[in-house]
Order: C-alpha cells, then structure tokens, then sequence
C-alpha cells in the first residue's frame, strides 16, 4: 500500500489510544510471500517451517496496513518479538495489531503498538513497535 493515494485523515498523535484496537487482518504464507521471501534472500523457505524473518515480515505488514496513512518523519525506534509456535508454508496467520501505550517524552511523542499473530488461535508472534510519531 505504499505510495497509495488515501482520502483518509493522516495519523497523529492524538489519535492513538493505549488499549485501542487498531486491525485485524488475515495473511496467508501464500506462494506470493514465499516468492517474495525467495527473491530477496535465495532459498525457497521449506514447507515445514518459514524462517523467523518471514513472520517479522508479516508483523510489518499488519502494522503498516493498519495505520493509513502515516505522516513522513516517523522513526521505528525498536521492536520485542517473542516467537510461540513455528509456522510454515500455507499458514494463514490472523494478525491482531492495538495501540498498546503513548508518551510525551522531550516534546515527542512515542507510541507503542502490538501486533499478535497467530495460527488457529495459537501465538506464533507476539512483536511491539515502538515508532516515535512524526505529528
């Protein structure tokens, strides 16, 4: 979604919530993303279980996908991941993305957002953003 035009209002500050959902989205570890994997990195992920990094990839994915759009200027300050249970090829992951917290912090603000995927109700990823939010 990158670069696509959008009537909608810019995300700022004000507008997060601690505790406030912000998506749910279903990806599927489709022939798509495992070319997309295989085109960046050689090696087709095998189909008993995707690369950690694939499921990082699927995290941004939720995340960007539930804040549109965002203003230019916003610094990806760090991310926690906890990795459940593995996944692999065909898994549709149902992706769970929140606000989890905001502060003030020397006139900036930094938000942290979580987003949880999982495979049939079981966690495969448990990740925090914390972005420091450009308005």
């Amino acid at each position: 979604m990158s670069g696509a035009q959008t009537d909608l209002p810019v995300w700022v500050f004000d507008d997060f919530n601690p505790g406030q959902p912000l998506g749910n989205f279903a990806i599927t570890l489709d022939d798509a993303h495992l070319d997309n994997w295989t085109a960046i990195y050689g090696d087709r992920p095998s189909s008993e279980n995707v690369p950690a990094g694939m499921l990082v990839a699927a995290m941004m994915e939720a995340y960007l996908n539930a804040i549109q759009p965002r203003p230019p200027g916003n610094i990806h300050a760090s991310q926690k991941l906890v990795f459940g249970r593995s996944a692999k090829a065909g898994d549709k992951l149902e992706a769970q993305v929140s606000c989890l917290s905001k502060e003030r912090r020397k006139e900036r603000g930094w938000v942290t957002f979580g987003v949880v995927l999982s495979v049939e109700g079981q966690d495969v990823l448990n990740g925090e953003i914390r972005t420091i939010w450009a308005r």
